[in-house]
């Protein structure tokens, strides 16, 4: 059984409703409704309590299934933007004691790899804060600036600190190995073509072709003709992608994200508008992160302000997501424009 319907069954013995417990729990009832419907999970820290009120141990409380810690796992991956401790060791142990079972243990591994991919996002944005406040103390000082920049993902211009021979080696074997899946060859080439590697690159779009002749071949062309300094090649390439499959939402898209590279900005507004347009929903919010950021670059924060409530419209709407860091991030983004706006 799992967690919610334990909590439903718990709560009809006891003869209670919803919003006592609740009230109990100091959460809405709304949140009771969803853990018992099994939409979403109670946080961890509430355990003790709701064991406490019901008169059972938390061991009682909690027998879930591989798959109802599995999902709890990926609900936290999902909606928070950092995770407690005590959450962190109850996945990574949980996680961990599922490599020993074979049906369970490639998701085991895709889940402890976002698990510290989370965790290592959550310390990149607190060291971010740290630098900031660094470089408000001593602006001048180079480690202050490279803590910032490393913690940001930003560029250093050290050719022997910031390329991706590590990625390229990965995946050249990659690809080796499994010369039939697309992603391996795109991922291969981003890489490449990041590092000015081009001549390996055209390898492996001609391999792409191969596998899917699709609009992605188009895609690399292009992005292999803008590396090499062709811009007016390279837009006619990208063109001709959209050419090809002009229905396909993913087209417009991928064509926005190159005009946004170049600063053609009213031209990604255009192509992202036309993406969602065409995008089946549930849609993502791509496209409104898109213009967003183009309108705060333009001074435009108004606009900007208004993308960022549509995406949090679209995730409501489309997504049934009200709640968590999923909405959290959008809404920081909203008040941060406010904040310029003063």
């Amino acid at each position: 059984m799992d967690l919610g319907k334990k909590i439903k069954q718990l709560r009809l013995n006891k003869g209670i409703t919803q919003e006592k417990l609740a009230d109990y729990l100091k959460v809405s009832f709304q949140a009771v409704s969803k853990w018992e419907k099994g939409q979403t999970l109670p946080d961890i820290s509430l355990l003790p309590k709701i064991s406490t009120f019901f008169g059972i141990s938390i061991d009682d409380l909690f027998t879930l299934s591989n798959d109802a810690h599995i999902e709890r796992i990926e609900n936290m991956l999902q909606t928070q933007k950092e995770l407690n401790l005590q959450d962190e060791l109850y996945a990574k142990n949980y996680l961990i004691s599922l490599l020993d079972q074979s049906e369970k243990r490639d998701k085991a591994y895709t889940l402890l790899s976002e698990l510290y991919n989370h965790r290592a996002k959550s310390y990149h944005d607190q060291a971010f804060e740290y630098a900031k406040k660094a470089l408000e103390i001593n602006p001048d000082l180079k480690d202050n600036h490279v803590s910032l920049v490393d913690a940001g993902r930003g560029i250093f211009m050290d050719w022997n600190y910031q390329n991706y021979n590590k990625l390229c080696d990965y995946y050249i074997d990659f690809c080796d190995k499994h010369p039939e899946i697309r992603r391996g060859h795109m991922f291969l080439m981003d890489h490449l073509i990041a590092d000015g590697r081009l001549i390996e690159a055209k390898e492996h779009v001609n391999q792409l072709k191969e596998i899917e002749n699709d609009f992605r071949v188009y895609w690399y062309e292009g992005l292999i003709a803008k590396k090499a300094g062709n811009h007016k090649e390279a837009f006619e390439i990208f063109d001709k992608m959209v050419d090809s499959d002009p229905t396909n939402w993913l087209v417009w898209a991928t064509r926005s994200d190159e005009h946004a590279r170049v600063c053609n900005y009213d031209k990604a507004i255009e192509d992202n508008q036309k993406a969602l347009e065409l995008q089946p929903k549930p849609r993502y919010i791509d496209a409104y992160e898109c213009m967003a950021h183009i309108y705060k670059i333009k001074g435009d924060y108004q606009n900007a302000i208004q993308m960022w409530q549509d995406a949090i419209y679209l995730l409501n709407d489309e997504w049934s997501i009200t709640f968590g860091e999923p909405i959290d991030r959008l809404k920081r983004e909203i008040k941060h424009l406010q904040e310029l706006m003063v």
